[in-house]
């Protein structure tokens, strides 16, 4: 059942990939010359924001970036983490692995958006940058999550029989050890989407996302501030499609992790 569920999510999020990228690719998402702060019509089903670009369209590219971060960080991070988590918990030497623990920790108590924000104005703005970024800062909580499973598992009976019978640690790492915690690791990266999705949010809300002309949720959400009242329709549904976003990745992540 976890596998079907996987397997269809998957499959959902790659056809929405497709989709969205021939509607990225077809338009044109420079400055036209429609009305501008039209209110929703016929024409422009959610209207038109201050220097006439189609609300739809930018939401519609909104959508996209999203996807196109999420396929990006979720595996850099998953396959990070666990790379370098397993190499905390491969090695034996107190004095090296007290020295990567050691910078780890630290790396990990890091104020995150502080962090992001000194290291997005080192390196400058832009999408590419934010998911490198997100990288950077989900890395080290991965890790240490997967380096304490790992030292949990080295606990167990069949791990300490498959020592006291002369197996190599790397055989026992690879074959025995990663293969036990796959699934609440999994689980773990799963849960984590939201606060990614969130951060995210944050740094594109704060300008320091996608740039000019392209859009994402947070630019839109910024921008529709002038027009809190006077023009709804800016605001409105980028906040409603991203209500719904994490709505359905909360339930989606609910059921596959209770099914583990």
């Amino acid at each position: 059942m976890m596998l079907f569920c996987k397997k269809s999510f998957c499959i959902y999020i790659l056809l929405a990939s497709l989709l969205l990228t021939v509607f990225f690719i077809s338009h044109d998402f420079s400055v036209n010359d429609d009305p501008i702060l039209s209110p929703p019509s016929l024409g422009h089903w959610f209207g038109t924001d201050a220097i006439g670009n189609d609300i739809l369209t930018k939401c519609v590219n909104s959508l996209f970036l999203v996807l196109i971060t999420i396929a990006i960080v979720y595996p850099a991070v998953y396959f990070g983490g666990l790379t370098l988590g397993a190499v905390l918990s491969y090695f034996e030497n107190p004095k090296f692995k007290e020295l990567l623990l050691n910078f780890i920790h630290y790396w990990a108590t890091l104020p995150i958006l502080l962090l992001a924000l000194f290291l997005l104005i080192l390196i400058g703005t832009g999408q590419q940058n934010v998911i490198i970024v997100l990288i950077f800062i989900l890395l080290p909580s991965q890790s240490l999550y997967v380096y304490s499973q790992l030292e949990e598992a080295k606990k167990e009976d069949f791990v300490i029989a498959k020592k006291s019978c002369g197996f190599k640690p790397t055989i026992i790492l690879l074959r025995h050890l990663l293969p036990y915690i796959r699934k609440p690791y999994g689980s773990y990266t799963l849960t984590r989407l939201p606060e990614l999705l969130m951060i995210d949010l944050a740094f594109n809300f704060l300008g320091l996302g996608a740039q000019t002309p392209h859009s994402s949720f947070g630019q839109m959400l910024f921008g529709g501030l002038a027009f809190m009242f006077s023009a709804w329709w800016i605001w409105i549904p980028p906040l409603v499609i991203v209500t719904m976003l994490f709505t359905l990745m909360n339930s989606v992540i609910n059921k596959m992790v209770g099914d583990i």
